[in-house]
């Protein structure tokens, strides 16, 4: 059967199982992934890596945290342990030259707009606290964001965005998240949006979670803690410019406030951010005949992959979990059984 015929049927039926199970399609189980070491970080040093990162910081501009009535303050972002520490102050902490603005808080963004496709994943401890019994983080807006823009004298030429993490005002109760992206190309366009928001059954200060997204030029995925809540394909919006990244502890405006109580200072916690690329091998077409050649496979983006020459018969073992990607076609010719417990994917990739 061909590719066309195939895929579908078998990648719904991942998507729909992935929806209500802890299993999906992560660099954890996706050998197709590669870690780029260069564009990730660990905070394993000392201090946050000037190479990667430049510290959010008001006096060199980064002032009113967006909009809100508060600031970033360089000393407001420490590694300590392995831990990107982003810490927020009560009133009367710091200086804060910016209106109305009474609270430090910290962030990182990268130098330079390098962060495309790829598999991103931070895995962190937001802010919050127990207040009277009920789980609270009001005023706290902690991010993962990235994006690329550019301006002339009257509006927006160009802006592209993708939010894994910006909860917005929705954190008020620390469990919340808003995810989406959005973008703008053209003389003051207009934005194309896809959000999605989730819930967490627990309160996402009490542990460290991973907050995912899957990224390229034919969709958008958003995970936690591996599994996806929301998922965007085939938009021709995907196709976007390489983006600035930042990762901060954010917070609302003044017409917001803190829980009454709150107690200073508060922190996001980050152990690490990764950035996975895909392993391009986009040139070659492969062959599979048996079982042997299916244990030997190297993962990569190919051109096209063939399981079968019409006799014979290849099989998973019912604890494998395989994922092959191809940019044109992937074709079964015999018997390819995928047991009880195994887990198969077939997925078409752009070779980007």
């Amino acid at each position: 059967m061909r590719f066309s015929k195939i895929f579908y049927l078998l990648y719904i039926f991942m998507l729909i199982g992935n929806e209500y199970s802890a299993v999906s399609q992560t660099p954890a189980n996706d050998l197709n992934w590669q870690l780029d070491t260069a564009k990730s970080d660990e905070f394993n040093g000392t201090t946050v890596n000037p190479a990667k990162w430049h510290v959010l910081d008001c006096p060199s501009g980064d002032c009113c945290n967006w909009g809100g009535g508060t600031a970033f303050e360089k000393g407001n972002a420490i590694v300590s342990g392995g831990i990107l520490q982003l810490r927020t102050d009560g009133p009367g902490f710091a200086p804060v030259p910016c209106n109305n603005g009474t609270f430090a808080t910290g962030g990182i963004a990268s130098d330079s707009a390098i962060y495309s496709y790829g598999y991103y994943e931070m895995y962190a401890q937001l802010p919050g606290f127990y207040s009277n019994g009920n789980p609270c983080a009001a005023k706290f807006q902690p991010c993962l964001w990235m994006a690329y823009q550019t301006i002339d004298t009257t509006c927006v030429m160009i802006h592209n965005e993708i939010d894994p993490v910006i909860p917005g005002p929705l954190y008020s109760n620390a469990s919340a998240n808003n995810s989406g992206w959005s973008y703008q190309d053209g003389h003051c366009g207009q934005y194309t949006v896809g959000q999605a928001m989730f819930n967490s059954p627990a309160p996402l200060f009490l542990a460290y979670h991973k907050y995912g997204l899957e990224f390229n030029t034919n969709k958008i995925i958003f995970l936690f803690d591996d599994v996806p809540y929301a998922e965007f394909y085939n938009s021709p919006t995907m196709t976007m410019h390489p983006m600035y990244l930042f990762i901060e502890e954010g917070l609302a405006d003044t017409t917001f406030h803190f829980c009454p109580n709150t107690p200073f200072p508060q922190f996001m916690n980050i152990d690490y951010m990764r950035l996975y690329k895909l392993k391009l091998d986009c040139s070659t077409s492969t062959t599979l005949l048996t079982n042997a050649d299916l244990a030997s496979y190297i993962f990569s983006v190919k051109s096209d992959i063939t399981f079968g020459n019409g006799s014979g018969s290849i099989s998973l073992n019912n604890t494998d979990v395989k994922y092959f990607r191809a940019v044109n076609s992937i074709t079964i010719n015999g018997t390819f059984t995928a047991p009880l417990g195994s887990e198969l994917g077939l997925i078409p990739t752009p070779c980007n």
